[in-house]
């Protein structure tokens, strides 16, 4: 078995450490959107299960032709057409708004229920991921909530697995004291950081918007902004070395304009691809007699 899910958040990480309470053999491999194509039908004679990502109508045909074994659960409004597929499941609001975690939880529920799944600390964690991958706080504090994405951004996403699979197996507390001085230190950290960042208002499509060079705490600096600077229509946060993110406050559906340049996502928060070759562009920009190596991976 094979889990292709996203690596850019807990929600994406998440249904790995969910996997290791269920099989005791499956591969993994955390991917951005644009990948996942390559990464199905480089393995699509495996059982493959895609979370938080989908496939294009392209691979999702061939799958559907071919009878091959591939489920996707998925979240993001974007892409909620893909649902005419039998073995696509994308749900936005359902009750509560789900993320790809819940999503992919409850089909181990219902599928191969066990007793670490059921555990109060396993629940925990996918109602905190689930709150602040969709901002829904009407269950669980933003605050504590937002205490699972601090960590992640602390661990990265290989300790991060670890660190929330022993957790489940050992413990009944989700966050222990020494998660709890980090976290401090970590949000005051973050709170200089985004205050520190400075904003460029455009005109974009007719709409007042504000664009940030940022390479890290792109939600908290987003929601950050969009409050500050209330009269724009939304914010764009460029990381140059990764992706490109959309924020927003109920003023337009950012999976729109994240779909125009190859992306999707949610209303409020979405996201797309860097261009191709943009490193390379700005360099010779910059350094305009620069030669680059052809080899070179930007």
């Amino acid at each position: 078995m094979l889990i292709i899910s996203h690596k850019a958040d807990p929600d994406g990480v998440t249904p790995v450490i969910l996997s290791k309470l269920v099989f005791k053999d499956f591969k993994y491999i955390l991917a951005d959107i644009d990948e996942v194509d390559k990464f199905v039908m480089d393995n699509i004679d495996e059982e493959i299960i895609v979370v938080d990502l989908n496939i294009s109508e392209e691979t999702a045909n061939y799958i559907l032709i071919n009878n091959k074994n591939v489920l996707v659960f998925d979240h993001h409004l974007s892409n909620i057409h893909m649902n005419k597929y039998p073995f696509i499941k994308v749900v936005d609001v359902d009750g509560i708004k789900q993320s790809g975690t819940t999503l992919y939880y409850k089909f181990l529920l219902e599928k191969y229920n066990n007793d670490l799944l059921n555990k109060d600390v396993t629940k925990k964690l996918v109602e905190h991921v689930r709150t602040m991958d969709t901002y829904d706080f009407s269950i669980t504090s933003k605050e504590e909530a937002n205490n699972i994405v601090v960590l992640f951004k602390i661990y990265g996403r290989e300790l991060f697995i670890d660190k929330f699979y022993n957790v489940i197996i050992n413990s009944n507390e989700l966050y222990s004291k020494e998660d709890l001085n980090l976290i401090e230190l970590e949000n005051l950290r973050i709170k200089r950081y985004i205050e520190e960042k400075e904003i460029i208002e455009i005109s974009l499509d007719n709409k007042k918007v504000g664009v940030v060079f940022a390479e890290r705490n792109m939600s908290e600096l987003g929601n950050y902004l969009v409050n500050k600077y209330d009269y724009l229509d939304y914010v764009i946060l460029i990381n140059v070395d990764k992706s490109i993110s959309y924020r927003g406050n109920n003023k337009v559906d950012l999976s729109v304009i994240a779909k125009k340049y190859n992306g999707g996502g949610h209303f409020n928060a979405s996201g797309s691809p860097l261009p191709i070759y943009l490193k390379e562009k700005i360099i010779k920009e910059i350094f305009k007699d620069a030669i680059i190596k052809e080899n070179n991976d930007v």
